[in-house]
């Protein structure tokens, strides 16, 4: 008998995931293991590994032993990383980067481009101005656009930007069709505020001037399953699935990005929580200093975004190196050089904040990512104001690399591999997190 409302075919995809979730967690793990955790008969385990073994899925990673009743040896699976590849690209206000990895996130190769040549060019003149590519000879998903060069310069922004990331995602990859590639799934992380169970960003004015649909035109080019967040939020879920953390994961989880501007996400023991409106976690957009500047974003005055951002930090003091993500580490640099008190104010800014967040969330753990904890001075100076607020909290380095921000679009592909039981398809997906 199977649970009310789901088929026989539903149950063997959760227990497959339920396999593949355990194994990517913890490690090599044996049947018994397997069977005893998940409480299913070893025997079940046996046949669905074995399902997951004749897929390439799985793969047998040594023994040990004798260990059970009858004295058998264990022998161990684990879940084969080049049994598949992930497409995670990240879409921020002045650049697209396009990921690829095995299914262990190995990095297979990497693009950016500016934000303007997806916004407005077609992709075949990003990878290749003055050139036009031939045409496919297959049909498969996805081929033909990515052999024309993909959609039109002058096409939905959805659409252009599908293209874009087919023809990076093509070059990468050295085959004009991802599914062909051996592509299983892809994931997109954008900024702004995004649905995530309709793939669609409702609102981000630095890119688009209206909501655009994304998940649906980047399934159609790319021909496989794909998932849309916010990119915090996705950064998030990479944090629970792609670091060190996934072994352990704490029950309550705040992640905060920083760098250009502040962004949050709050996870407790499931994926990242969207909210009613989407906007769950927002810390840079909290009450810091009731007289601070107006927030171009929000419009509220004294958000922590209005006053640490790297806009608000070039406003009062200088305009640093070019390019977002270097030019907050050099002001900081700077700061912290010639403007010790302005840095020391900075920094209990960001731990005021963190402050009213522990007092609300109460959680076990906090994750700053983001080029400017690189060093240790400023995350140091943070976790020391928190500290001595009394409200205690763990406060750390993210584990995910900050020049790798499609990193949070790969772990939404993951996640809906693992959630499917490794069964894929050109079938649009959305994303996980509204479970």
């Amino acid at each position: 008998m199977t649970p009310r409302g789901l088929s026989a075919a539903d149950i063997r995809r959760r227990n497959r995931s339920g396999i593949l979730r355990l194994i990517h967690r913890h490690g090599a793990m044996a049947r018994n293991d397997l069977a005893g955790t998940l409480g299913l008969t070893r025997a079940s385990v046996t046949i669905l590994s074995g399902e997951l073994l004749d897929e390439g899925l799985l793969e047998e990673a040594g023994s040990s032993g004798p260990g059970g009743k009858a004295g058998r040896r264990k022998i161990y699976l684990r879940i084969r990383p080049e049994a598949g590849i992930l497409i995670g690209a990240g879409v921020e206000p002045d650049r697209l980067q396009v990921l690829a990895t095995d299914l262990a996130g190995r990095v297979l190769g990497v693009r950016d481009i500016p934000s303007r040549e997806f916004a407005g060019t077609g992709p075949a003149e990003i990878l290749n101005p003055g050139k036009r590519r031939g045409t496919a000879a297959s049909g498969r998903p996805g081929e033909a656009a990515a052999a024309s060069g993909g959609p039109s310069a002058g096409a939905d922004p959805g659409v252009r930007l599908a293209g874009a990331v087919l023809a990076i995602a093509a070059e990468l990859l050295g085959l004009p069709s991802p599914a062909a590639a051996g592509v299983v799934g892809a994931g997109l992380g954008v900024t702004g505020r995004v649905d995530p169970g309709t793939g669609t960003c409702l609102r981000e004015p630095r890119i688009w001037n209206r909501p655009v649909s994304l998940a649906d035109p980047l399934a159609d080019a790319l021909g496989v399953p794909v998932s849309v967040d916010n990119n915090v939020r996705a950064l998030a879920l990479a944090e629970l699935l792609l670091t060190e953390t996934r072994r352990d994961p704490p029950p309550g989880l705040l992640f905060v990005k920083y760098g250009p501007g502040v962004g949050g996400a709050w996870t407790a023991g499931g994926p990242p929580w969207a909210g009613a409106q989407n906007r769950a976690g927002e810390i840079g957009h909290t009450l810091v200093e009731a007289e601070g500047p107006v927030c171009p974003m929000c419009g509220r005055r004294g958000c922590l975004e209005s006053l640490v951002s790297l806009g608000a930090l070039r406003a009062r003091f200088g305009r640093g190196d070019r390019g977002s993500r270097a030019g907050i580490e050099a002001l900081l640099d700077r700061l912290a050089r010639e403007a010790p008190g302005e840095y020391s104010l900075l920094a209990a800014r960001f731990a005021r904040a963190l402050g009213n967040a522990i007092q609300l969330l109460d959680p076990s753990r906090i994750a700053l990512y983001g080029l400017p904890f690189r060093g240790e001075d400023l995350l140091a100076r943070i976790a020391s104001q928190v500290e001595s607020t009394g409200r205690p909290c763990e406060i750390r380095r993210s584990g995910l690399d900050p020049s790798l921000p499609a990193l949070g679009g790969i772990a939404l592909a993951l996640d809906r591999f693992l959630e499917a039981g490794g069964e894929h398809s050109g079938t649009k997906l959305g994303t996980s997190a509204g479970r």
